[in-house]
């Protein structure tokens, strides 16, 4: 993959499993430098910090069809069927009409009872079918994760965070934020254990706009993650979304990268990518992003050179017309 031309390689954080994951990842760190250096290339190591990914809790999966009725409780060990929603003030807090995108965005509720004295429950109806499988992420659209007060680093962020700077990553990114207090904060701590990195925002809540500009100027260079984005803004503010992060960080003279997914026709065939594919990613080009990343192409794909290889010459070829 560095022969076919990668820059930098990303350790997201989100799939540590134990502290025991940490020594494997440094030693895959160190393989990576020493292969660069025989091969006279420099590639970063970018170290992607969790953030605050909310996720369902533990139940038996199963298939749901539109007009189920789905019951969303804070109760850990449901008896009735029920699918443990580990947020006590985020259930208190949905509203009648909003829509719980699960996973990918599929399957997807509707709330239609909110929790009250005499239901502590959230009743939500399906409306889009499909496979309920536990520990899933899930996105409420129209709802703002900072009214959660949350910490503003979960302790595995800070876990990342000594990581990051205990295998000198040049570059480190803050995941699943949302407002420029957070960040600064993220930022702080960083910089308190020595980190010397890049410091990157990744931009995949929309209610993170708000503070955009306040963002942009604190951090080193932005991140737009395509993946949760869909997820939490419509489909058809996906392009303004990412034009508005882009020309925002460009401006400022700062990187934006913008992933994942870019080559996903290329996941399980390594023959071609598709029309659509190619022309988004020549209008990422356009727009003069500084970096594309793909993820499950190349981490559980089939044909990660290929990916690779692919990746190279539509952005040489993209460069060239823009």
């Amino acid at each position: 993959m560095m022969q076919a031309g990668v820059n930098v390689f990303r350790f997201n954080l989100s799939h540590v499993r134990s502290e025991d994951d940490y020594p494997f990842l440094a030693g895959v760190i160190a393989l990576i430098r020493r292969m660069a250096a025989v091969l006279r290339k420099v590639v970063d190591i970018m170290v992607d910090c969790p953030g605050h990914k909310l996720r369902l809790g533990e139940f038996v999966g199963r298939e749901v069809s539109v007009g189920d009725l789905i019951e969303l409780t804070t109760n850990l060990s449901p008896e009735n069927g029920e699918i443990p929603f580990p947020y006590e003030r985020f259930l208190t807090l949905l509203r009648v009409g909003q829509e719980v995108l699960i996973g990918d965005g599929c399957p997807i509720f509707e709330v239609v009872r909110e929790s009250s004295l005499e239901h502590s429950n959230v009743l939500c109806r399906v409306t889009m079918a499909g496979l309920l499988e536990p520990r899933k992420g899930f996105t409420v659209r129209g709802f703002k994760i900072a009214d959660l007060d949350l910490p503003h680093l979960t302790q595995k962020d800070e876990r990342g965070v000594r990581f990051a700077v205990e295998v000198a990553a040049d570059q480190i990114v803050m995941s699943y934020g949302t407002t420029a207090v957070q960040v600064a904060a993220f930022k702080e701590y960083y910089l308190s254990l020595g980190g010397s990195g890049k410091i990157l925002f990744k931009y995949e809540l929309g209610e993170a706009g708000e503070d955009l500009a306040a963002i942009v100027s604190i951090t080193d260079g932005g991140f737009v993650g395509l993946g949760d984005l869909r997820l939490s803004v419509r489909p058809e503010h996906i392009v303004s979304e990412v034009e508005k992060v882009v020309r925002a960080y460009r401006a400022q003279g700062k990187s934006c990268i913008v992933g994942t997914g870019l080559l996903a026709s290329m996941k399980k065939s390594a023959i071609q990518s598709s029309e659509q594919e190619v022309l988004w990613i020549s209008y990422l080009i356009s727009l003069c992003v500084t970096g594309l990343m793909v993820s499950d192409e190349t981490s559980v794909g089939f044909y990660p050179v290929e990916v690779i290889e692919t990746l190279d010459r539509l952005i040489r070829a993209a460069e060239v017309v823009a």
